[in-house]
């Protein structure tokens, strides 16, 4: 998602010019609604009627299970891209129309809103995408009013599994450890999310992973799947991360064209393989803002 600038010398959200990530993001709707549910099983948020801010809605994936999930809700959805709040503006207009759901163009390292705003604060896959994630969970906790509840869902590339050819994601996650500095998401962020809501203030950090799998037989046919899809190893796969990255580890050094087609090409043929199996994790991190402490350590 995006939702932040660069730091001096980075490159933007990789997936910014790519004119189909709205598609891309889209994708990755299957299992969003149950793993949300089971995120706000964690902490109950402490109104019937709750206030959200959603960071990085993109597409407008998450922003449909949020709807979903708090129909009592008012949700104010940002994003810094404009061609994406496009998106979601047309996916979800009867909602905009009916009052349950304002759209607004924002940083998430910089929001626009006053202090206590909300009453819950949610993103999914967008820390990995931060320069400095700690500044968007500070955000985060700044625009939480007191007892609210910060919900942040990413993954963790490093605890996946892949066959055949794992050495393929071993390539993958050893560049994107080096291209980080320059940009690239952190694959590993998930691992780090109990640490950066602590590290901001939160109190009460509860974590959720949740499991999810992929095998030969659950791809779509190889006649009908497009070459596109299939040379990028699916339209949401790590190829089409490679792809989207390619400019900025020309620009680092890291890789050369040939280089990225060829990884591009390995991880493809793992996933063409008649026994291809592919699994990850999720981890959804629920935490809530604690009272201020008055003079002498007391609430």
């Amino acid at each position: 998602m995006i939702a932040n600038g660069s730091a001096p010398g980075r490159a933007g959200y990789v997936g910014a010019h790519d004119p189909a990530e709205a598609a891309r993001l889209d994708a990755q709707r299957a299992g969003t609604l149950d793993e949300l549910r089971g995120a706000l099983a964690l902490h109950p948020i402490p109104t019937a009627a709750p206030r959200v801010l959603e960071l990085g809605c993109g597409s407008g994936v998450f922003t449909r299970a949020l709807l979903a999930a708090l129909p009592a809700a008012t949700l104010t959805a940002s994003d810094r891209d404009p061609r994406l709040l496009d998106a979601t503006r047309a996916a979800l207009a009867d909602d905009i129309r009916a009052g349950r759901l304002i759209l607004t163009q924002a940083d998430a390292a910089a929001l626009p809103f006053p202090p206590q705003s909300f009453d819950l604060v949610a993103c999914r896959c967008l820390l990995m995408h931060q320069s400095d994630p700690l500044v968007v969970a500070a955000e985060m906790y700044r625009v939480l009013a007191i007892a609210g509840v910060a919900l942040a869902i990413e993954p963790d590339w490093g605890a996946r599994a892949l066959y055949p050819d794992a050495e393929a994601l071993a390539a993958l996650l050893d560049l994107a450890r080096r291209a980080r500095p320059f940009g690239f998401p952190d694959l590993l962020l998930g691992r780090q999310i109990f640490a950066l809501m602590r590290a901001a203030g939160f109190v009460r950090v509860r974590v959720r992973p949740t499991a999810f799998a992929e095998t030969a037989d659950m791809l779509p046919n190889t006649e009908t799947e497009t070459d596109s899809d299939a040379d990028l190893g699916g339209i949401t796969g790590p190829g089409r991360l490679l792809d989207q990255a390619r400019p900025l580890l020309r620009r680092a050094g890291l890789a050369t064209d040939d280089q990225i087609d060829a990884l591009i090409a390995r991880l493809a043929a793992a996933r063409r393989h008649p026994e291809y199996f592919s699994a990850g994790v999720d981890f959804a991190a629920a935490a809530v803002k604690p009272a201020p402490l008055l003079p002498g350590g007391t609430i």
